[in-house]
């Protein structure tokens, strides 16, 4: 069957993981060593996407031992700008969107991603507007790569499996959407490709204009794409 829906991943796929620009921000103002925070960064990032833990306790793992840990405006301000450093969209998958949508796809967003981090984003993004439906980890308890949120996407999306395309960063994720027959493909923000997954799947082509060179260079703040990226 042919794709109706297209359904993307968040964070390296609508937009850039937080530049060193921001995680410099988000260190000064946490007042801990960049060290510091990109050791404790992703440690508990799991369980904050699953709302198992709360925005400030999140937070306060991060500056454990600072005088930031019983500063809870500060932990509270750290969150906001946390939501800030992940806004950065990248144009060749968020200019791709209205031309979808124009050609009548549907489109979803399925993101690991804290629910209070989804309350304050869909508010300050305008172009998130653009989706007919969001399936976010913190609002329903279940995270990628499980297949019970995919089942769960199926579901919203009340259509066949093959008939969605998904995209995201994590090997791991894109496999878990293909043993439920979903279509899916590996792309992030770094390694580029849109174009040709498009033309894979007869798909209106993306601009997909070239970042500046200098960003391709910045994964300092994202570990998990540095180590495969030819940096």
């Amino acid at each position: 069957m042919p794709i109706t829906n297209v359904v993307f991943d968040f964070g390296a796929v609508l937009a850039w993981p937080p530049s060193s620009a921001a995680c410099e921000r988000l260190r000064e103002n946490a007042g801990i060593p960049k060290d510091v925070l990109m050791s404790r960064y992703f440690r508990r990032r799991a369980e904050y996407d699953h709302d198992s833990i709360s925005a400030i306790d999140y937070w306060r793992s991060i500056v454990e031992g600072f005088p930031a840990e019983n500063d809870e405006a500060l932990l509270a301000r750290l969150a906001l700008m946390d939501v800030e450093a992940w806004s950065e969209p990248n144009r060749a998958t968020v200019d791709w969107l209205p031309v979808l949508k124009d050609a009548g796809f549907v489109l979803a967003l399925l993101s690991n991603m804290p629910g209070s981090f989804w309350d304050v984003l869909q508010h300050q993004v305008e172009w998130l507007r653009l989706f007919d439906h969001t399936v976010i980890s913190g609002k329903v308890q279940i995270s990628k790569p499980s297949r019970e949120i995919f089942e769960l996407l199926l579901g919203v999306l009340a259509c066949d499996a093959d008939e969605v395309l998904f995209l995201d960063d994590s090997e791991a994720n894109v496999s878990a959407a293909r043993d439920v027959g979903l279509h899916a493909e590996v792309y992030n923000a770094f390694d580029g490709g849109l174009a040709s997954i498009a033309k894979r799947y007869s798909l209106p082509l993306p601009a997909e204009p070239q970042p500046d060179p200098a960003r391709l260079q910045d994964t300092a703040c994202a570990p998990h794409l540095s180590t495969h990226l030819p940096r």
